[in-house]
């Protein structure tokens, strides 16, 4: 595999040192764009059509209309994954509002956005990580749940960022968010799940979460499969250190166990059975799909 990235941007596959996107661009200038990150495996991309749907609820809601349909972004990405010769990676893709003809915040009526799609090597988090399981924060960035793009993930993710600098800087792995009413939303990169006798409890989409593609594999597929009844709602912070077991989702953690917030054990504070059943049948999930959703070349 080449030294130098091969990236996707606006329509053609450049070598990241050859690749260019105008410095006006709204996406550098305002954060005025939407991305999607997805995990490559096997070289396969699980889960692209349900990215690719999300991506497009984003782009609804931000009020942005893309030249490319989702078959060719979906095209693009396999392009992409297929030049950098990747078996097991991560790849990022965003759009933007592009390169505006005048300045200021208002939105152009025709805009030209700009795409870029980056995949690189990932071949997922240290074994050793989920053995022990996370130690996070809760942090004091609150989410609002209020906001039009709470459920949409825009380039603008300050608040996530600071989110993940606060636990880093106290010694964390993770950073949980709660909203303004004081209620947990989320991980700063990541979903989040309880178990609480026989039950899995999840924060609503109202609490102020992503609906990530990770959490929705856990409560339409894996949550059903071990007979698990599932509950969208308010959680209040206590319930987290009360539960039996906890865990965070996301394309690329899979399922991460969660055994330590604010310095409190969850449950036994190790990683709990489910949990790791859980992780088990996430990867096996990456793996088993049909070849025609998993590599999208018949289109998406």
């Amino acid at each position: 595999m080449s030294t130098d990235p091969v990236l996707w941007v606006n329509g053609r596959l450049a070598p990241a040192s050859e690749a260019r996107v105008d410095p006006r661009d709204r996406g550098f200038t305002l954060g005025d764009g939407l991305f999607e990150t997805m995990r490559v495996v096997a070289g396969t991309v699980p889960w692209l059509r349900q990215h690719l749907a999300r991506l497009q609820i984003g782009v609804a809601a931000i009020d942005l209309t893309i030249p490319w349909t989702g078959t060719e972004l979906g095209q693009a990405v396999v392009q992409t994954v297929d030049a950098n010769g990747l078996r097991d990676g991560a790849v990022r893709l965003t759009v933007s509002r592009g390169v505006p003809t005048q300045r200021g915040l208002l939105p152009e009526s025709e805009p030209t956005p700009s795409l870029v799609i980056h995949a690189q090597p990932f071949s997922g988090y240290p074994a050793a990580l989920y053995a022990r399981g996370m130690r996070v924060i809760t942090s004091g960035v609150v989410r609002n749940e209020h906001s039009p793009l709470a459920q949409v993930k825009t380039l603008s993710a300050l608040d996530n960022v600071l989110a993940r600098h606060e636990a880093a800087t106290r010694g964390a792995d993770e950073a949980i968010m709660r909203n303004s009413t004081g209620c947990l939303a989320c991980a700063s990169a990541a979903n989040l799940f309880l178990v609480i006798g026989e039950m899995l409890v999840t924060p609503s989409a109202a609490s102020g979460v992503i609906l990530g593609t990770a959490r929705q594999r856990v409560l339409s597929q894996l949550a059903p499969q071990f007979g698990l009844a599932v509950a969208e709602r308010t959680v209040i912070p206590d319930e987290l250190t009360a539960a039996n077991e906890a865990f965070l989702t996301s394309s690329l953690l899979g399922v991460m166990p969660l055994t330590m917030v604010d310095g409190h054990s969850v449950g036994e504070g190790v990683p709990g059975p489910l949990t790791m059943a859980f992780g088990t049948a996430m990867v096996e999930s990456w793996s088993n799909q049909p070849a025609g959703l998993s590599r999208e070349r018949a289109g998406v």
